[in-house]
């Protein structure tokens, strides 16, 4: 099982944003990575700012998020696509290490999936500090980008952040998660 702390830093893109810095890395390779996400129908997993997904790219990885304090704590496994497909039918969740992270939310309610996010990401260290992607993401119907900077330090992070921005001439933009963001075009939608 793994499970780090991270901080993680974030700023919307306009598309010409998103265009330039690609262009300024140097054809860094990117990859495709679909997330299931799942929730109870009530959506109590949101409402504890908890992320229970499966992670399609190079196999699949179950993973639970949940915030603590700055920092999200992360447990993670991979599964089998049966395994993936029976979670979709039946809402139990296969691993128990991951059930276990949500059960006191959750506790009887069912756990369905609500909705898939694909996102096109190229990342690349930066400066020994932290981990940038540039993000561009389609849900429901909807495309956005996003730089997102992950660092395990608050402090040296956020200035790091700083430092990208300014590096990369990108005017800052508060970003929620991909998955408010999502959630929130999603209820549009309902």
């Amino acid at each position: 099982m793994a499970k780090e702390a991270i901080t993680e830093f974030k700023t919307l893109l306009t598309k010409a944003e998103y265009e330039r810095v690609l262009k300024t890395l140097d054809k860094k390779e990117g990859n495709t990575q679909t997330d299931y996400y799942f929730d109870t129908k009530r959506f109590t997993l949101k409402a504890s700012e908890t992320e229970l997904r499966v992670k399609e790219k190079d196999g699949l990885i179950l993973r639970v998020e949940r915030k603590r304090g700055f920092n999200k704590n992360r447990v993670e496994e991979p599964i089998t696509p049966e395994q993936f497909e029976e979670f979709k039918k039946t809402g139990i969740i296969p691993i128990k290490k991951i059930s276990d992270e949500i059960d006191d939310l959750v506790k009887d309610q069912k756990i369905v999936n609500f909705m898939d996010l694909s996102t096109y990401r190229v990342s690349f260290n930066y400066n020994n500090s932290g981990r940038i992607s540039i993000d561009k993401c389609t849900y429901c119907g909807k495309t956005d980008y996003e730089l997102e900077f992950e660092a395990p330090n608050r402090e040296k992070g956020k200035n790091d952040f700083v430092n990208i921005i300014r590096e990369y001439n990108i005017t800052y933009k508060k970003s929620q998660v991909k998955l408010k963001r999502a959630y929130d075009e999603l209820r549009k939608k309902l």
